[in-house]
């Protein structure tokens, strides 16, 4: 701390350094898993694992069927249809999407509660939808809203119907029929192979002219989210200024060693080692890099107070969680390595007797 003090123009200039490698960092932390989550949602909830199951030459099943065989078959998994857009005459474009089985997902819910299975005509619909309060009109059959789905921030859930799929209004079960095809999605934290060749097997049983294929799509779905144009470019400015900001700490962190020159050298003379002479710049630079965390976390705090003015007006997302705490002190170890690598390099040149000479 004396040595911090002595040479404390410089250690500001790193302070100031650290604190915008830091700052960005955490910024670009909090907006990606901001926008994981919204990617998520767009595919109504995060899972481990996701499988598709297309089923064609449907023609000779019924729903209730299907959704009966879900229901004994997937007892750690969630099951739904894939999302079907439609335009309901008296709402407007929405997509629809059918529940298959009630064990491990339900929509979130600003209001209400879950759907009943056995109840056919509830249903939950997206927040934009909210304003029929009690029942709803779909395909001139009324269903009573039995919750409303959606978030805080985001838009995945707001033009969203759900509902128990043999409770589907007559018009849509009649386009499935008239494509002879369906889309089945399975979620599940734990691996669903057995569940599914099960729901397979018995789907066979029951009409041996239906044909089924079975797409792994958790690698679709991480290709998709690493891949949204949108996202990369914001998370792009964060990660820009981190690596300049951490440039010029390298550069002011050498400046500050070549200052040193002489009393390293002394050190040297004094038969100070290379691990001592490298534990006295890291240690220095840490201690640095440490406070810069720690007022970074609450620059963080303080910003995450107006977040959702922030997000409206510069699309980036501004939280402050537990996990933060830790990679702030991660990335501080980090940098501070990383800051000491060309100092150090200098000091392993340097010859005592010549230096003090000078």
């Amino acid at each position: 701390m004396k040595s911090i003090f002595v040479s404390k123009k410089i250690f500001t200039l790193l302070f100031l350094g650290f604190l915008l490698t830091i700052i960005p960092i955490l910024i670009a932390l909090s907006t990606k898993s901001y926008y994981d989550d919204r990617f998520y949602d767009s595919k109504n909830g995060f899972f481990h694992y996701y499988y598709s199951i297309h089923m064609t030459k449907i023609d000779h099943f019924d729903l209730h069927s299907i959704q009966e065989i879900a229901e004994s078959n997937f007892a750690s998994s969630s099951v739904i249809t894939g999302d079907m857009s439609l335009s309901v005459p008296e709402i407007g474009l929405v997509t629809i999407v059918g529940l298959l089985n009630y064990n491990n997902w339900s929509p979130p819910l600003i209001s209400g509660e879950k759907l009943t299975p056995n109840v056919s005509a509830n249903i939950i619909v997206g927040k934009e939808i909210r304003d029929h309060v009690g029942t709803l009109k779909v395909f001139n059959k009324k269903y009573h809203i039995n919750g409303i789905a959606g978030k805080s921030t985001g838009d995945e859930y707001n033009y969203k119907l759900f509902f128990s799929l043999n409770h589907l209004p007559v018009q849509i079960t009649e386009e499935i029929s008239r494509q002879n095809a369906l889309q089945i999605i399975v979620r599940s934290n734990k691996d669903p192979t057995k569940e599914i060749d099960h729901f397979v097997s018995q789907i066979k049983q029951q009409n041996k002219l239906v044909n089924l294929k079975i797409v792994n799509e958790k690698n679709n779905y991480k290709k998709e989210k690493n891949t949204r144009g949108g996202v990369t470019e914001v998370l792009s400015y964060p990660y820009k200024l981190f690596l300049i900001a951490l440039i010029n700490c390298m550069i002011v962190s050498y400046f500050w060693i070549y200052l040193k020159k002489k009393e390293i050298s002394l050190r040297k003379a004094l038969g100070a080692s290379n691990i001592n002479l490298f534990s006295f710049i890291y240690s220095q630079l840490f201690i640095c890099t440490v406070l810069a965390a720690i007022f970074s976390l609450f620059i963080q705090w303080l910003l995450s107070k107006f977040s959702n003015h922030i997000l409206n007006s510069t699309s980036y997302n501004i939280s402050l969680s537990p996990l933060h705490f830790t990679l702030s002190i991660l990335i501080s170890l980090v940098i501070s390595f990383i800051t000491s690598i060309m100092p150090f390099s200098f000091i392993m040149k340097i010859e005592p007797a010549k230096a003090l000479k000078e």
